[in-house]
């Protein structure tokens, strides 16, 4: 091989060399030390515990999007399977057997145990639910206590 292959192969070297040195101290001159102890981590114009709640704000918006964000499915929900007749059944309005809460578990819903009222949460307790009724799933659809995909209709009926 000439000596030409050599010099362009040791100035290609050298310069890659030379960018990762680059890169790397610019990186190290750039990451910050160890926090002193007693260093305050926020501007001192931030009222004491302002983080804290906007942290908590933040906790309580996003549990509010996973619950209640539908992110536009509900026509997929309702023009397809027709969720609002078919939870419900024949027996009330819908088509088909409907959907108890049995089932519904089965499946992997969810029920949010904060949207029942102290009354139902005594009755469930008591075991005096009826959890093969689809009329009882609708009750816990209309207390927004299911967490599942969300149908444009909300009359839960043939609609």
């Amino acid at each position: 091989m000439g000596s030409s292959f050599w010099k362009s192969a040791t100035a290609l070297l050298i310069g890659v060399g030379a960018v990762a040195v680059a890169l790397w101290t610019s990186h190290t001159s750039a990451t910050p030390g160890p926090v002193p102890v007693g260093a305050r981590l926020v501007p001192a114009d931030v009222a004491p515990g302002a983080q804290e709640r906007h942290a908590l704000d933040m906790i309580g918006e996003g549990r509010r999007t996973f619950r209640f964000d539908t992110f536009g499915d509900e026509a997929f929900w309702d023009d397809a399977p027709k969720l609002h007749r078919a939870i419900p059944g024949a027996k009330l309005g819908g088509v088909g057997p409907g959907l108890n809460p049995k089932a519904a578990l089965e499946v992997g819903l969810k029920v949010d145990v904060l949207a029942l009222t102290p009354d139902l949460v005594r009755q469930l307790q008591a075991n005096q639910v009826n959890l093969d009724d689809p009329a009882t799933t609708v009750a816990l659809l209309k207390l927004d206590a299911v967490v599942c995909p969300r149908p444009r209709s909300t009359t839960w009926s043939s609609t």
